[in-house]
């Protein structure tokens, strides 16, 4: 895939210099022929201005334009009598009795009022553009009385301009070679940046095959420059590590599950043995144990399913403005017979007029487990009490269940809140729950947008859970 990557990136980094060279080559092309065409047209102005004295003296000596067009004609490859002509005007390596090397470009001579004097190779119909428009030409004689309007090389015929002809072809070949250069540069250029851009990608191809193959622990390097390229291997590591984290915890909770269903199964699996083996009477008290035991089993099913559900997002959440004081005084109402039980004050603090937004059946479960929990580690004639309130910034409810029994300690405070969990010195398998409940008390306050935390209860003495939820708009 990279290397197919890399060759579409190269061949089409290649495409935009070629069409950025024809362009540009397009453009230079139209300014240098208009400015080769403006360059010779002036060479040959200059030309015909030094060659206008040469034929002002031929008319002098004359008296007439006779004869003209035979020395034009006959005088290029043969000698004829001298004429008088500056030095400039004579061909180098050849003697005065040779026309001036001027009379080897086209040549148009016109009357003032536009009659044909003398041509040589000059198309009719640049005769005939020539005689209504002498702007160009360059005037024989007394500008007052010309004798002549003379036209030479370009001036006379477009097509025979040998300095245009010259600057292009010199252009066309430098542009090629240049434009040879360029591709060359811009592909070795192009194959240096693609490999560098394409070295993450390759990275990324790698360690998604990897990832896919179960090496959840891999990660890419993040290129140290800022771009596109580093949010994606950043964001690649992110999900690595959260999926590598989601897959320990499904290991981690398989096996936590199967352990804790070990246990139960096992007493029963022994009960049951030695009830068909005649060890145990099958009287009432064995079936209640029995009874106990699948109950149990079904409560840790049941967390395992609600928690499962939690967690994958499939548990909906009917949220609305409920008021606060009443949660909690129906959630403290059923635990007071088992308050009473176990002598054990229990005191609530509902508050007037505070309104939450959250799922009541889900909060009051969550209250269920706090208010459990802190009954069960309250030594008798210690108390429980539950209250709830606006937090500091009124944006939110904050509910608090303090208990008096021996606190937790700081390092075991977010230990807690993970599935499976006891604290040995404050909990055992036997009174205590699933060591599910403060794990799915943690994900329900958080699927509703709200948090819960641990800590020393007032005076330092007991344990007190709080967790805030939203408060209620307006």
């Amino acid at each position: 895939m990279s290397s197919g990557l890399s060759t579409r990136l190269v061949v089409s980094h290649l495409l935009m210099v070629v069409v950025a060279l024809g362009v540009f080559a397009l453009v230079l092309a139209g300014v240098a022929d208009r400015q080769a065409t403006a360059a010779g047209l002036r060479a040959d102005q200059t030309a015909a201005a030094r060659l206008a004295p040469w034929l002002e003296r031929y008319y002098r000596e004359r008296g007439s334009w006779e004869g003209l067009g035979r020395v034009l004609s006959d005088e290029r490859m043969a000698p004829r009598a001298p004429m008088p002509r500056s030095p400039m005007m004579r061909r180098p390596g050849h003697s005065d009795m040779m026309v001036p090397a001027f009379l080897d470009q086209p040549f148009l001579l016109l009357a003032p009022d536009g009659a044909l004097i003398a041509e040589r190779g000059v198309e009719d119909r640049e005769i005939a553009g020539r005689r209504h428009d002498l702007r160009e030409a360059v005037v024989v004689g007394d500008g007052h009385s010309p004798l002549a309007y003379l036209f030479l090389g370009s001036m006379a015929n477009p097509e025979r301009n040998p300095v245009r002809r010259i600057f292009l072809q010199t252009m066309r070949s430098a542009a090629a070679i240049t434009a040879l250069v360029v591709l060359v540069a811009a592909a070795a250029a192009s194959l240096v940046w693609t490999h560098w851009l394409v070295r993450p990608l390759r990275s990324l191809s790698r360690a998604t095959h990897a990832m896919a193959a179960g090496n959840y622990h891999t990660r890419v390097a993040v290129p140290g420059s800022r771009h596109e390229l580093t949010e994606l291997a950043a964001s690649f590591n992110d999900m690595a590590a959260e999926i590598e984290s989601q897959e320990n915890s499904r290991r981690r909770f398989v096996a936590d599950a199967a352990h804790e269903l070990r246990t139960p199964l096992a007493l029963l699996a022994a009960r049951i043995d030695m009830l068909a083996s005649g060890v145990y009477q099958p009287d009432g008290t064995q079936w209640q144990s029995l009874q106990a035991g699948i109950g149990r089993m079904q409560s840790l099913v049941g967390d395992l399913q609600t928690l499962a559900r939690l967690e994958a997002g499939r548990l909906e959440l009917q949220v609305a403005e409920v008021d606060a004081g009443e949660l909690i005084t129906q959630a403290a109402a059923a635990f007071e017979p088992l308050a009473a039980d176990r002598k054990v004050a229990l005191h609530v603090f509902p508050p007037v007029g505070v309104r939450v937004c959250a799922d009541p059946q889900r909060t009051s479960q969550v209250l269920a487990n706090l208010l459990s929990n802190a009954l069960r580690h309250t030594p008798a004639y210690n108390s429980v009490s539950v209250s709830a309130g606006l937090t500091r910034d009124s944006s939110g409810v904050e509910f608090r269940v303090q208990d008096g029994g021996p606190g937790i300690a700081v390092s075991d405070r977010q230990r807690i809140f993970e599935r499976f969990v006891r604290l040995d010195s404050a909990r055992d398998r036997e009174s205590g729950g699933s060591g599910l409940g403060l794990a799915i008390a943690a994900e329900l306050i958080r699927r509703q947008g709200g948090a819960i935390s641990v800590e020393d209860a007032d005076g330092g003495h007991g344990a007190c859970f709080t967790f805030t939820l939203p408060g209620a708009r307006g």
